[in-house]
């Protein structure tokens, strides 16, 4: 006789986590957008050191949007590897 499946506990915690990431990720992405278009907008610094350091924040803006999709997806990786039902015996366990 085959156990019956019961929601997976982890599962759920997972699609839970994923949806709270999910929305920090956001602001994490946009965090800098504002400061980057201010920086980028006006000629209030100019010359070499003020170039250099709109790139610099130009590539901080791209690798936080990056790395928060990175833990975006993998999240949702995790999420895709477990199961949604398990037996009641391993909910259990758990």
């Amino acid at each position: 006789m085959t156990e019956p499946l019961v929601d997976n506990p982890r599962h759920q915690e997972l699609r839970q986590a994923l949806a709270r990431v999910r929305q920090l990720a956001t602001q994490l992405e946009t965090a800098l957008d504002e400061p980057y278009r201010q920086f980028s907008g006006s000629a209030v610094w100019v010359g070499p050191a003020a170039r250099r350091f709109g790139e610099e924040l130009a590539r901080h803006r791209q690798r936080l949007a990056a790395q928060a999709a990175r833990v975006v997806g993998e999240l949702e990786e995790e999420l895709g590897r477990t199961p949604t039902q398990i037996s009641a015996s391993a909910a259990r366990e758990r």
